[in-house]
């Protein structure tokens, strides 16, 4: 199927090698973060952490794929295309495809540059992709398409995902302080600056992984997800017929007590049980199957970088705690508070 053929030439835009070279762009981008929020932790004031994540996300983004964009919101064409948005969207996207046709051009001239001097020992993702142009695997129309994609879901998913994780961390001060001892076992008390994560720190920081698996259970970034059927399918008594649409509502999977001992308590220490990382089609907050988000690493590996630089310089508080089931959520297609809830951060106490 043409899924299949894109899928597999898509591949190796997210593989473990062409994440880790582009590592270093985690981490600067963090640090330009902790530093945006230094300003804020002066004050003590409440503020929406959000705007800041987004921010970061989109750096990290257009740093990968050297692109700028921001991000387009998609309603039904039938309707949308007659609003005076779905012309305004019109207007948008010619400037989006001339401003990706200038950025491939400007690759193109990048690396005809690096190969007369010997040197293209860092290829980015759009680099593969004008690779699958240039065998013809893909045609201009889904290089771009697949850029708009990547990086709409690379940065609004992520910064909703840190977003969640900050203020459950904010709710939980226990938790907070045992995700922060970790970190101090790895790097001591000296700044990010002085000493920014790196790749190989990444498979130490055990119960952060777990902090974020417990984030995504309870608020899956996308929470629901669509399926076609390919042939029929007995569920029960019942019978879906081939072709038929169906939603898979993860959040409510996440958090049915059939499948999760106290479903809606913050618990990131289920996920140290090897019997939980093994639940079948149970957990799936980047989908599961064939059909898995493509990004799961990047967004794993970048989510893990902010936060481990965010958790070793501030302390993050709610100037009231909330029950998990009294936060009031909403989706159109990337799970939202209905209302931004706001924290405050206060600076650690560091060696400079």
């Amino acid at each position: 199927s043409i899924w299949t053929e894109n899928r597999k030439n898509m591949s190796p835009t997210f593989s473990t090698i062409t994440l880790k070279e582009s590592f270093n762009v985690f981490v600067r981008e963090s640090l330009v973060l902790i530093d945006d929020l230094e300003k804020i932790a002066l004050n003590g004031n409440e503020f929406i952490c959000y705007d800041y994540l987004y921010r970061c996300t989109i750096n990290i983004a257009c740093d990968i794929w050297r692109y700028r964009f921001r991000n387009i919101y998609i309603m039904p064409d039938v309707i949308f295309n007659l609003t005076s948005s779905g012309n305004k969207q019109r207007e948008c996207l010619n400037i989006l495809h001339s401003l990706i046709e200038k950025m491939i051009q400007q690759r193109t001239n990048e690396l005809s540059t690096m190969s007369t001097n010997g040197d293209i020992s860092h290829k980015r993702f759009v680099d593969i992709l004008m690779g699958l142009f240039r065998d013809n695997k893909f045609t201009q129309k889904e290089v771009m398409d697949n850029i708009v994609t990547m990086m709409g879901a690379a940065m609004d998913t992520t910064a909703t995902t840190l977003n969640f994780v900050i203020i459950m961390l904010a709710n939980f001060s226990e938790i907070q302080e045992k995700a922060y001892k970790e970190l101090l076992e790895i790097y001591g008390t000296e700044t990010p600056k002085f000493a920014p994560v790196k790749y190989e720190d990444l498979q130490h920081m055990h119960y952060l992984d777990c902090v974020i698996k417990e984030t995504l259970r309870l608020f899956p970034s996308i929470p629901l997800i669509g399926r076609e059927l390919t042939e029929d399918l007995k569920i029960g008594e019942f019978v879906l017929p081939k072709g038929a649409n169906v939603l898979i509502p993860i959040i409510r999977m996440h958090r049915n007590k059939k499948y999760w001992s106290n479903p809606l308590m913050f618990d990131p220490d289920r996920f140290l049980s090897e019997k939980t990382n093994c639940l079948p089609y149970y957990f799936m907050p980047f989908s599961d199957g064939l059909r898995n988000c493509i990004g799961a690493k990047y967004a794993m590996m970048s989510i893990k970088v902010i936060l481990a630089t965010l958790i070793r310089m501030f302390v993050f508080k709610l100037n009231q705690s909330i029950e998990i089931d009294k936060i009031k959520l909403d989706s159109d297609i990337v799970l939202s508070t209905v209302e931004p809830l706001k924290i405050k951060i206060k600076k650690r106490n560091l060696l400079p």
